[in-house]
């Protein structure tokens, strides 16, 4: 606005700066007002067509004083053809005139006259309003002044904003596309790991049987698990791939969550009890959420999974729900391995910065299941300290059982 200000500045001029133009067919009365106008700058016409000489020449006045009985053009038709012509049309015009009858001074303002004096004058009443009416003058010039300079701010930001556009669409297509040649590539991969895997696992499936030596036996077991870890990621990036792509149309219906859960424990109690690990559960009877089964059978496997190995010897995994404000959560937590609060954000991104297997790569666990909570427009909300570390799923609950869970609390 400070510069907006300096600009106006500049535009405006000094009232003493001001033009005026005295129209009197007797010089006397020129030679008067003249002398009573000495400090502004002035022109004078003793026709109407000299006046309107004037007025239409390359120096235009900022005010003109006008008699109105004058010979051959009267001061009327002098205002009638300067408010007919664009370049004078904002000229402001004062009437002089011994005229004092009611139809006289409207004639004049019909015309276009700014104000009216009568003769004769009283000298602070005519320099009073010409000043009103050249200060008058000079706002409605700033004012358009400062509507211009406003417009062509407008259009310079809109010209900005537009080109900002067309660079964010731009980037836009160009993330698609990448969006789309790494699904593709994703879908390529995980086919083309999947091939020779399968063409593998089946011989491993009956070596097994077949070795007794104890250092084979233990090369074996250490290429099993690689290739057992491998088909995993796998079938992991492929279900990424499908949710991201597919994941938003597929339907979704209502499911026995509490139940999928403790199937889930009891398919990881082998890997539990290595560890001396117990689970804990608390689920809310009327939580309900509308999600693809498979899809979120296998995030809690994914978390569930994370529990039991970063969780220390004899500890407890504890698994609850909780409903507020037509939301539920999902919460699993542990005692174990802290995670760094700088490193939150990046264990969800497909191999982010998280801990390391023992072969030195990272997994794509919680990346499925960042996948698919926002295919299911859920949140995930992760912290970690010596206490516990704990994640939060967080789903809208359907309408009808929300009301259920209000009636209940």
């Amino acid at each position: 606005m400070i510069g907006l200000n300096n600009i106006l500045l500049k535009n405006m001029k000094d009232l003493y700066d001001n033009t005026i133009l005295i129209v009197d067919d007797s010089p006397a009365n020129i030679g008067i007002l003249v002398s009573l106008l000495e400090d502004f700058d002035m022109k004078t016409a003793i026709s109407g067509e000299d006046a309107l000489n004037t007025v239409f020449n390359d120096n235009p006045p900022d005010l003109i004083l006008l008699d109105i009985m004058m010979p051959k053009m009267d001061g009327y038709e002098v205002c009638k053809r300067v408010r007919a012509d664009e370049r004078s049309r904002e000229i402001p015009i004062i009437f002089l005139t011994a005229k004092v009858q009611k139809e006289d001074v409207l004639k004049g303002f019909e015309l276009g006259a700014q104000d009216y004096i009568t003769k004769p004058f009283d000298t602070h009443e005519l320099i009073e309003r010409v000043k009103v009416q050249l200060k008058l003058k000079m706002q409605r010039e700033l004012l358009k002044r400062m509507s211009e300079i406003l417009e062509q701010k407008v259009d310079e930001r809109t010209a900005e904003l537009n080109e900002s556009n067309l660079k964010l669409e731009h980037a836009n297509k160009k993330l698609l596309v990448l969006d789309e040649a790494k699904n593709e590539f994703l879908k390529l991969i995980s086919h083309e790991i999947r091939t020779p895997l399968n063409g593998i696992l089946g011989p491993a499936s009956v070596l097994s049987e077949m070795i007794d030596d104890p250092q084979l036996r233990e090369l074996f077991d250490i290429l099993n698990e690689s290739v057992q870890r491998l088909e995993e990621v796998s079938k992991l990036a492929l279900e990424i791939t499908q949710m991201q792509t597919t994941g938003r149309d597929m339907a979704k219906t209502q499911i026995n969550m509490k139940s999928v859960i403790e199937k889930l424990i009891e398919a990881n109690l082998p890997n539990a009890n290595e560890k001396h690990l117990t689970f804990s559960t608390l689920f809310k009877p009327q939580a309900s959420i509308r999600v693809v089964e498979m899809y979120f059978t296998r995030c809690m496997q994914e978390i569930i999974d994370n529990a039991i190995k970063f969780s220390n010897e004899n500890g407890v995994i504890h698994i609850t729900t909780a409903t507020k404000d037509g939301q539920l959560k999902i919460i699993v937590s542990n005692t174990g391995e802290v995670i760094p609060a700088d490193q939150i954000e990046e264990i969800v991104k497909p191999f982010g910065a998280g801990r390391q297997h023992s072969d030195e790569h990272v997994g794509l666990g919680l990346h499925y299941v960042q996948t698919f909570l926002e295919i299911h427009g859920a949140g995930l909300d992760i912290s970690s300290s010596k206490e516990k570390t704990e994640i939060s799923l967080i789903f809208r609950m359907n309408d009808d059982v929300q009301t259920k869970a209000t009636e209940t609390l």
